[in-house]
């Protein structure tokens, strides 16, 4: 069952609706000040402006090479496990002496 309802309201009746505060008598206060030329509020904005701005895009920019790593990632586990698969069909008999001789290069190494 869909119900669709459309109800025409203003942005103000919306705020109320959903009890939001009503940031009018700040903003008509910061626009007076500014009015009034008050250069270091003005100031003081714009550098808190640009600093949390510079926050954003270094947050941004952290996320997106997170989400390149991942995706490097991804990408070589893909390409090696194709390649495994691939040396999976060839002659198995010669792969457990490999495996052999890999361990013990291994533990070869580990005792020194």
């Amino acid at each position: 069952m869909k119900i669709h309802v459309e109800v025409e309201i203003s942005p103000e009746e919306m705020r109320r609706l959903v009890g939001l505060p009503d940031a009018q008598p700040l903003w008509d206060a910061v626009y007076k000040r500014i009015g009034e030329g008050d250069s270091e509020m003005i100031q003081q904005m714009a550098k808190t402006a640009f600093t949390e701005g510079m926050k954003t895009i270094d947050l941004s920019a952290r996320v997106l090479k997170s989400l390149s790593g991942l995706a490097s990632n991804r990408k070589a586990t893909d390409k090696t496990t194709t390649k495994d698969d691939a040396d999976s069909s060839d002659d198995t008999a010669t792969k457990p002496s490999a495996r052999k001789a890999t361990s013990a290069r291994r533990s070869a190494s580990s005792k020194s």
